[in-house]
């Protein structure tokens, strides 16, 4: 079965690493709506979502996809591009 894991949205979510675009507010609670429309998004396509708490010192921490892809038989893990989501 498909599987994706998810973080909850940190509360510290307007200090996230920018480096595209320049920084302007946050609302928090849209966030965690969005968030909780992806995992739903998710749960209808088949995937079993397992979705951990929010860690309220790292602000880039919902997005816990990114380091790896994980198969019965491989592994890839990805390199992050910002050294606070690495």
């Amino acid at each position: 079965m498909l599987t994706a894991i998810t973080r909850e949205v940190s509360s510290s979510l307007a200090n996230c690493e920018l480096s595209f675009i320049s920084r302007q507010p946050i609302d928090l609670a849209k966030a965690r709506a969005q968030h909780h429309a992806y995992e739903e998004l998710l749960r209808k396509l088949g995937a079993r979502v397992i979705s951990l708490p929010e860690e309220p010192d790292l602000p880039d921490s919902m997005f816990v996809e990114d380091p790896a892809i994980v198969l019965d038989e491989l592994a890839v893990i990805c390199s992050l591009g910002t050294e606070s989501r690495r």
